[in-house]
């Protein structure tokens, strides 16, 4: 049996196997009913089914019933997940690059920076409200913000620590989703430490990013210092008016 998989440059979906990453990249042209796609990859529909099996517990495709015009059983038409669209090669970080590039070249080095601003306000407000569940606690505060910066897809955990300086929390982050960018644009980092500042209400330390080739992003947070600042949950425009 000779199955040809024609995956896209720098596709993850090689990952998947030979058969599996041919019914993927079957998909990816439109939904396919199982007879088709066994037909088309010369496979058998009980082994079609099989492979179908595993890439929907992998939350990689996804069943649909068709509506048929005559008579017999409805179809199953399967697609893609969204979760499955990504393993195909995505070029959004490289617009991002050329759009934060265009607008330094074009409107100067602020231009970017009021847009690192805009696009972190509207993060911030969005943590603020989660982490206003967690009152004024540092420490509960800083183990939802990895939470959030985790379901963002910034992989985060914290860890605490004591010597002679006091009590220290750290947050690392083991994935950046936004990494190509941060890597060009070094000012991506500085806003979200400043984020991190306003949220948790007191001072970090960031020494060490993904974006300038550390194996993880770490923020050093005292626990045992005053607030800076009274946490605020406003955006920083009402805050100055």
């Amino acid at each position: 049996m000779n199955i040809c998989v024609n995956a896209s440059t720098d596709s993850l979906v090689d990952l998947l196997g030979a058969t599996r990453a041919a019914i993927v990249e079957r998909l990816r042209d439109a939904p396919c009913g199982v007879a088709a796609l066994a037909e088309a990859l010369g496979l058998s529909e009980v082994a079609v089914r099989r492979h179908l099996g595993v890439l929907a517990e992998d939350d990689l495709v996804a069943g649909q019933t068709a509506r048929r015009d005559g008579p017999g059983r409805p179809a199953t038409h399967y697609r893609l997940t969204e979760r499955a669209r990504r393993l195909f090669p995505d070029r959004t970080g490289e617009f991002a690059n050329e759009l934060l590039t265009f607008l330094r070249e074009r409107d100067g080095a602020d231009a970017v920076e009021q847009f690192l601003r805009w696009r972190q306000e509207r993060v911030r407000a969005r943590y603020a409200a989660v982490l206003a569940e967690a009152g004024e606690d540092r420490a509960a505060r800083v183990e939802r913000l990895a939470e959030l910066l985790t379901e963002d897809g910034f992989t985060s955990h914290v860890a605490s620590s004591q010597d002679d300086g006091g009590s220290t929390l750290t947050l690392t982050q083991g994935h950046c989703a936004i990494r190509e960018v941060a890597e060009a644009h070094p000012e991506v980092c500085r806003t979200e430490a400043q984020m991190f500042e306003d949220l948790l209400g007191v001072g970090v330390s960031r020494e060490r990013t993904l974006a300038r080739g550390a194996s993880h992003c770490v923020c050093e947070i005292p626990t045992d210092q005053p607030a800076r600042h009274p946490v605020d949950a406003r955006p920083r425009s009402d805050r100055d008016e």
